[in-house]
């Protein structure tokens, strides 16, 4: 994993009282990401932006399947099931860009489709599903420790599976 990546998911961490902010922060560093992705020309930039799109994207999905849907389902239990498709929808389109190189016409094309299905995601999520939760009565802060210790968990995971694939020369 990226340790930008890594960095901004430190940065994301969930608020005590509200859980859905920090999924909102996800959801603005993704689409920074895209946006970095779809306006250059910059084989660079896209060889780095990208594969922080499948990262960040990958951490996002794991952490709501996991532990935000799963408390939240009763909101409404249809749209959890549609976000839930949707994330699979998006996993398979990022398992093709895995297998992909950035920058290339393919991978340009299945990165707008990824971009276009997210964005309707999070439209969803945040004008739908997150003004729900905030309304159910949960207990936003119980839920909020549970997605903090899930999201540490993934990134001391990431960032072993990082310092096990470096070189000793690249081992900061």
């Amino acid at each position: 994993m990226a340790q930008d990546t890594i960095e901004v998911r430190n940065q994301g961490s969930f608020p005590e009282d509200d859980p859905t902010r920090g999924l909102e922060h996800d959801h603005r560093y993704v689409r920074q990401l895209f946006d970095r992705y779809l306006t250059t020309r910059d084989q660079q930039v896209k060889q780095q932006a990208g594969p922080a799109i499948c990262e960040a994207l990958t951490m996002h999905t794991s952490l709501e399947e996991a532990i935000f849907y799963p408390r939240v389902q009763e909101t409404d239990t249809a749209l959890i099931e549609r976000c839930i498709e949707e994330h699979h929808d998006a996993e398979q389109i990022i398992s093709q860009l895995q297998a992909m190189e950035a920058g290339k016409p393919d991978y340009d094309d299945l990165i707008q489709q990824l971009h276009e299905a997210i964005m309707d995601h999070i439209k969803a999520e945040e004008e739908q599903l997150f003004p729900a939760v905030r309304d159910s009565g949960l207990d936003l802060r119980e839920l909020s420790l549970q997605m903090q210790a899930y999201e540490s968990n993934l990134i001391a995971t990431a960032a072993r599976e990082s310092q096990a694939t470096q070189r000793p020369e690249q081992r900061s």
